[in-house]
């Protein structure tokens, strides 16, 4: 195991039991058995590993979810496994980088989808279809956010709220986002 995955385990493990802003530097190597120098080799701070974290994570099954609906659900099988560093994230003082992960990769991913459906969506130009995913996935990442923030969400919780979420996303604002991105077409 690489001296990084250490410091990310780590890290994972000990936001089961303190927040973000209560793990130093020194109390994440001692858990891994490191020197401060060590960790400063690597990252400039918690935040900086918290950002590798992100930057490098994998979302079992999401490159190959097929539609909205599949994504959506994948998606939210994988922030329910990891619900505690989420939760723990996002009320700390690096939301941002959580919120930004989501929204990220629900923009890519929707983007990838809505151009390779443009013809069917009925979206004239790919700017129509940057603009669709991006608004899409902005509301669906702050429903997300807006869980975490709860602090008295459980991960089954969080899993019910948001697949009736996106459910209601799916039949009710995905349609309307797709319909006002034609209509700024014409």
């Amino acid at each position: 195991m690489t001296t990084e995955m250490k410091f990310k385990n780590a890290l994972r493990e000990l936001m089961k039991s303190m927040s973000i802003d209560e793990i130093s530097v020194t109390v994440l190597c001692k858990k891994c058995g490191c020197h401060r120098q060590t960790f400063y080799y690597h990252y400039q701070d918690i935040y900086d590993l918290i950002a590798d974290i992100l930057l490098n994570e994998k979302v079992p099954g999401f490159e190959e979810a097929k539609n909205v609906e599949d994504s959506l659900s994948v998606f939210l099988e994988y922030l329910k496994a990891n619900f505690i560093f989420y939760q723990a994230t996002y009320i700390s003082s690096a939301h941002d980088l959580p919120d930004e992960f989501i929204f990220g990769k629900l923009r890519t991913k929707f983007l990838n989808m809505f151009s390779r459906d443009r013809k069917k969506l009925e979206l004239k130009r790919i700017n129509d279809c940057r603009d669709a995913s991006r608004r899409f996935a902005r509301i669906v990442s702050d429903e997300f956010g807006d869980c975490f923030k709860e602090a008295n969400m459980t991960p089954d919780k969080f899993k019910k709220r948001m697949s009736k979420f996106d459910e209601r996303a799916i039949a009710i604002l995905l349609p309307t986002i797709i319909g006002m991105s034609k209509e700024e077409t014409k």
